[in-house]
């Protein structure tokens, strides 16, 4: 028999015990206390009550030392049998375990080591614990336990918090920002008759009711659109988006962005606005602007370089893709590169992509405004006026080719959109799974009028890996996707 299952019993006999004499190990009610935070502020003799957990306990004879931690801190308690008397001192330490929830009450002193301590003068259980914290409350190592049981990482691992919070206070100045710019956040569909905004491979299911096929999303661009078609000049929405892909340190089949969209304004307006709502979230979030990842430094301070696709592959693949303007010349050109995922059947956009992150991405480090793609790999962006072959996009990529957001004029041109459609349906037939469905009722949004507008997707989770230089994506998704145990 295991130390855990040993450990498991005797928790179980004392709360057993418990009940037997008539104590309550589940109440209800927590009576006053104040934060151990605001606790470790009080002057020396000051009466306090505290609550929370009870992350050590070491007995000493007649006299205990343990400490309880909240969302605050942590501070030391004393129990003494001088204090509490024979029969209180002797319950304490024969029925309470490390992981229990209290509520103390006591008067602070500092003990001959310097440590502010409180004194208890009663103690009450809120929540008895049946099962032993990760490794003495020592930290949690093990990966795949700190991934299946979040909340004993928490508990262990303070960087793990940390990343929690950070994520939270991100996420709420983002809304902020928006809020303060005159963006209006909205909800639209997760479950959608037709998935669309993006090239990926969606999840799909079936409703009983209405004995339909529905897809979960992979982007809320397209009703977000529609919005704009309605009438709406800035909306945004902190969407959970889906997409039927491979995990890996960069993807989770489940994430979050933030999209927007915003009349009247293009690309050129996206880039100053990134510009200045990435510093601000950083900032406030307590952050700096240059930090260490992935062992290199990094500097978000703005502006950042904009430059084209073209520029970047030529930079670096010594490629020029105006010389190769077609499918079959740029494949004569690339095949004998050995580049995974490109056959004669490769659309032109995804080969010249395949080009890009070959060779381009993993060699940018500070962030830069990758711009103007080719129209193939942008069927929801608008031409460049001075060259159809482009559209107005841009994607900000920085530490490796980390892509934070991803934008662009759309296209707001029904007639260009609905021939952009089939020709995604045509790379459909021809075997492209992330190809993007025909949406005729987008196309009919589109026929009714939409002005000039500009939109952008910014991926919360690798904005806030980077952020934390975690190599993982799972270390900032509370519950990432994981394959069952056995």
């Amino acid at each position: 028999m295991s130390d855990e299952i040993r450990e498991d019993k005797v928790r179980l006999e004392r709360l057993e015990h418990l009940r037997a004499l008539g104590v309550n190990p589940y109440p209800s009610h927590t009576e006053e206390r104040i934060s151990v935070k605001d606790a470790l502020q009080k002057p020396e003799n000051t009466p306090v009550k505290v609550a929370g957990r009870l992350i050590s306990k070491r007995e000493m004879g007649r006299i205990a030392f343990s400490h309880i931690k909240d969302g605050s801190g942590n501070i030391q308690l004393a129990f003494s049998e001088k204090e509490l008397g024979k029969e209180t001192y002797k319950f304490f330490i024969k029925y309470f375990d490390v992981g229990d929830f209290l509520h103390i009450e006591g008067d602070l002193f500092i003990t001959h080591k310097g440590e502010l301590t409180v004194l208890v003068k009663k103690y009450t259980l809120l929540s008895k614990t049946l099962l032993p914290l990760p490794e003495k409350f020592h930290g949690l190592q093990n990966i795949e336990t700190r991934y299946r049981q979040r909340y004993l990482d928490l508990i262990a691992n303070e960087e793990s918090m940390k990343i929690a919070k950070v994520r939270s206070v991100i996420v709420r100045e983002i809304r902020n920002y928006f809020d303060s710019k005159g963006f209006f956040e909205v909800e639209t569909p997760v479950l959608q008759t037709l998935y669309g905004g993006a090239l990926a491979k969606p999840f799909s299911t079936h409703h009983n009711a209405l004995d339909i096929p529905l897809y979960l999303r992979i982007a809320p661009e397209l009703y977000l659109k529609r919005l704009i078609v309605g009438g709406f000049e800035k909306v945004y929405e902190i969407a959970k988006c889906f997409r039927n892909e491979g995990i890996d340190n960069n993807h989770n089949p489940e994430f979050t962005q933030v999209e927007f969209y915003w009349a009247y304004a293009n690309y050129e307006d996206l880039m100053d606005l990134v510009e200045e709502l990435l510093p601000k979230v950083i900032t406030t979030a307590g952050l700096p602007l240059k930090f260490k990842a992935q062992d290199t430094e990094v500097d978000f301070t703005p502006p950042y370089p904009r430059k084209t696709m073209r520029e970047l592959i030529k930079q670096y693949a010594d490629i020029d893709i105006e010389e190769f303007p077609d499918q079959t010349s740029l494949y004569k050109k690339i095949k004998k590169l050995n580049i995974d995922g490109v056959d004669a059947n490769t659309g032109y956009g995804k080969m010249v992509d395949e080009i890009y992150k070959t060779f381009a991405r993993p060699k940018i480090i500070n962030p830069i405004f990758m711009i103007d793609h080719p129209v193939e790999l942008s069927p929801l962006a608008k031409r460049k006026a001075d060259n159809p072959r482009y559209v107005e996009r841009l994607q900000l990529v920085c530490v490796g080719g980390n892509e934070l957001c991803n934008g662009f004029s759309e296209l707001n041109d029904p007639i260009d959109q609905e021939s952009r459609f089939k020709e995604q349906e045509r790379l459909h037939e021809a075997g492209d799974e992330e190809s993007m469905p025909y949406d005729e009722d987008f196309v009919t949004a589109l026929k009714h009028g939409m002005p000039p507008t500009a939109g952008l997707g910014m991926g919360i989770d690798r904005l806030i890996k980077l952020l934390m230089d975690v190599q993982n994506l799972k270390e900032v998704i509370l519950f990432p996707t994981l394959k069952p145990e056995k």
